[in-house]
Formats: C-alpha cells, structure tokens, sequence
C-alpha cells in the first residue's frame, strides 16, 4: 500500500508538480508552433452542435482543445476540493472520463445546466451534492442535447432557455435512473451512466422529433496531430507510472494482486492504494494507445477519448488482463467487415467497459462480449440520434444485460457435471475402501 512517511507525501507532490510542468511545457510549445487562435477557437468548441462524432480538434484546434478540456478538469476539480469528495477510484474515474469527452462532445457550457439539474435533484431528496456529484459528471454525457437545442437551428433567447431547462432536466432525473439501470447489468458493464444515457436519450430523442426537431449526424475526425498526441499521452502516461512507483516504496510490489483482481464492482484506491492504481493507469495507457497504433490509426479527439476513459477506469475495473479479451473480441469481430479503422479502434477501447466479464468469467466470454459488442454498438446509435456520448456504454449494458443469463447457463451446466463428477469418484472412492476393508476383515476370519 502508499508510503507517505517521513515526508514522502511533500516529495511526490513536488515530483508531480515538476512532471506535470514538464508536460505543459511541452504542450505550450506545440501550441505556440501551430499559431493557433485560441480564442476563436473556444468560442467555435462552445457554440458548435456536439453530435457524434465531432471531433473539437477539427472545430478549434489543439490549443483550443487543450484549454477547453482544461476548463472542464479545472471546474470539476474545484468541485471536488469545495465539496471535499474524497478522491476513490470512481471519482479518478469521473476526471478521466469527462476530460477524455472534453476533445470531444462537452464544452463547460453545455455540461453546467446538467450540473443545475444534479444540485437541484441533492435539494429536492435532501442529500449531500458530493454524494451524487461522480454521477452527474457522468451524466454530462448527453451534453450534446445542449448544445443541440441552443445551436443547431438559429440561435436565441428561446433556444437558450429550452436548452438550459432540457439540461437541467436531464441532471435531475439521472441520479435514480442510474440507480435503476445497474440491476440491469449486475456492475458488468463499467461504463452505468452510458447505458443510463442511451435509455434516456433514446426517449428525449423521440420527443424531439415527434416536434419535428431533426437530429443530423455527423463525422469530424481530425488527422493532424496525431504526433502531438502521441507525445503529450506517453508523457502522462509515464508520469503516472513514475508518481505510482515512487508512491509504492520505489517499487511495483503487489502489481501481480491487482492484476488478478476481477474487477467487477472493484475500487483499485480503496483496494490497493493510489501507487498501484496510477502505475496500473499508466501501464493500461500505453497498452490502449499501442492497440490504436497497431492497427495503423492515428490518433484524433474521439480516439484520446477512448484511451483517457481507459486510463481512467484502470483506478475502477480495468487491467490489462481483463481488457485484453475484449480487445481481441473486437477486432476478430471486424475480420471480414468494411468497417474502417477508426471504428474498430473506437468499438475497442470504449468496449473495455466490458472488462469485469472476462475478469470473472475468463478470457473466452471476454472475447464473446466483445464479438458482441462490435455488432451492437455500430446499430445503436440511431436509438439517440448520436447524442449520447457514451453510446458504446449503452451498447455494452445492453451486451451484459444480454449475456449474463447465457454464460451462468453454461457455468451452472458445467458445475452441475463437475460436481456429478466428483459425486462418482467419491462413490467408486468409497466402494474400494468398503471392498479393502472387506478383504481385510476376511483375511483376519482365514488368520483365526
């Protein structure tokens, strides 16, 4: 577990302190040599319709980008500070979650009146906001509808007000949706709030076109920067490794333990300690960018999305043992398809919400669920018309939902006929020491 001993905890933090500005000296310099203009490029972010798949490097940039997802982290984690969340491997996984969405899909304005509808909600049931606040950042995955309704048709006063009631809408009713959609997939799927989301957006979406308000798709991807991403990711990814290491008594003792762990329903904080927990994220982010690079894609917004969320699940489920199953499932999935590339890469790595089921049930259902996954998630979308960020966590609850009465099926058949097995042996077991023990008492009636 973490060692913060004899001032250890003052010298990790300056360790991180030095690392994270290395990293952003790094990032100010790729920004200042692509002269960009950030300010027009934030208020593009902000005002621009966020259906899938709007990737914001293609909107406003990277240092437009950058500074968006940073407001976004920035916010939620004076959030954290002020409400004095204790940081658990949920909460790790909520700021991951949310920045990696941040190049893609939510901007602060259009995740703040989610955040109204949360508070409102903590009031109305007279509840601790920090209680829910983890939920509600991930609620702020159908951020999209708000920008929808305010940007999509001729902004005004009107469609500002209907979009700001919609979203406050939406963060009130989430928290007991969420509650009532995990029974659903029994914790099998990580990623609760996209399969909440899908359900609820599918509803808000019908709505919305029974009054004729249309929904268009689209596709921006951005082909750039993939370098610059590659070289700000590794470094992150390498931070963590090191601020875990040095946190874990200058060692990755007890990484074997946490490698075996399931990780259905699993805090790796509250299980394992911050050390492992950030050596495990860094480890996931370089497996999780290396299956992007492997099957030749560069990196954009929605694919550092997908990389971030698992990086930041890797503190709640996730490892690389029981996301490997998944990631092959997928891709064995897409031999034989059309499907491109990015598609693949994205059904993967937002698939890993799947991980618990190869953790729990082993690597052969792991590699089932994502088979089954890539066939769902690429049908679903039309459910919400494209506004559910999250629409592979929809996918994934449904695939859990689906698969758990089969695979126990099969589990209990197959303990039914172990456990006639060993009933047998037992027998034959018992029926050979009844017959020596006949023998022997023969032989002691021919002695006497």
């Amino acid at each position: 577990m973490d060692n913060f001993n004899n001032g250890r905890l003052l010298k990790a933090k300056r360790l991180t302190t030095t690392l994270v500005g290395f990293i952003i000296i790094i990032f100010t310099y790729l920004t200042i040599g692509d002269n960009e203009n950030i300010i027009k490029g934030l208020a593009d972010i902000v005002t621009s319709p966020s259906v899938l798949i709007t990737d914001f490097l293609v909107i406003g940039g990277l240092g437009a980008t950058f500074i968006n997802a940073s407001l976004i982290f920035l916010f939620n984690f004076i959030l954290v500070k002020l409400l004095r969340v204790k940081v658990s491997g949920l909460v790790i996984a909520a700021f991951f979650t949310v920045y990696g969405f941040s190049f893609f899909g939510k901007n602060l304005i259009n995740i703040l009146p989610i955040y109204i509808g949360g508070i409102l909600y903590s009031k109305y049931e007279h509840i601790n906001f920090k209680e829910i606040l983890p939920t509600i950042m991930f609620t702020s995955a159908l951020a999209p509808f708000i920008s929808e309704v305010a940007f999509r048709v001729e902004a005004n006063e009107v469609s500002y007000i209907n979009a700001i009631a919609l979203g406050t809408v939406i963060g009130f009713v989430a928290t007991p949706l969420a509650k009532k959609m995990a029974g659903f997939h029994e914790g099998f799927n990580l990623y609760n709030l996209g399969f909440t989301g899908g359900i609820l957006g599918a509803v808000i979406t019908s709505i919305l076109k029974a009054y004729h308000f249309t929904v268009t798709p689209q596709k921006l991807i951005s082909v750039e920067y993939d370098m610059d991403l590659k070289i700000i990711c590794s470094s992150v990814f390498l931070l963590l490794i090191v601020i875990g290491w040095y946190i874990n008594e200058n060692s990755f003792k007890g990484f074997g333990k946490l490698l075996s762990d399931s990780g259905h329903k699993a805090d790796y904080v509250a299980k394992y300690g911050y050390g492992l927990t950030y050596i495990n994220m860094g480890i996931i982010g370089f497996v999780s960018m290396g299956f992007v690079v492997a099957i030749g894609e560069t990196l954009n917004g929605p694919l550092l999305a997908g990389i971030l969320t698992v990086v930041g699940f890797a503190a709640y489920g996730k490892h690389f043992k029981n996301i490997t199953p998944v990631l092959l499932g997928v891709y064995l999935a897409s031999i034989g398809t059309t499907t491109d590339g990015f598609v693949i890469a994205l059904s993967a790595l937002f698939g890993t919400s799947l991980a618990p089921i190869s953790g729990v049930y082993g690597m052969f259902w792991g590699t089932v669920a994502g088979w089954l996954h890539f066939a769902v998630v690429r049908n679903i979308g039309v459910v919400h018309g494209g506004l559910n960020l999250y629409n592979n966590g929809f996918s994934a609850g449904i695939v859990a939902g689906v698969m758990l009465p089969i695979v126990r099926t099969f589990k209990e058949h197959k303990d039914q006929r172990r456990q006639k097995y060993y009933l047998k042996k037992k027998e034959l077991y018992t029926l050979m020491m009844k017959e020596e023990d006949e023998k022997e008492i023969q032989k002691e009636k021919e002695s006497n």
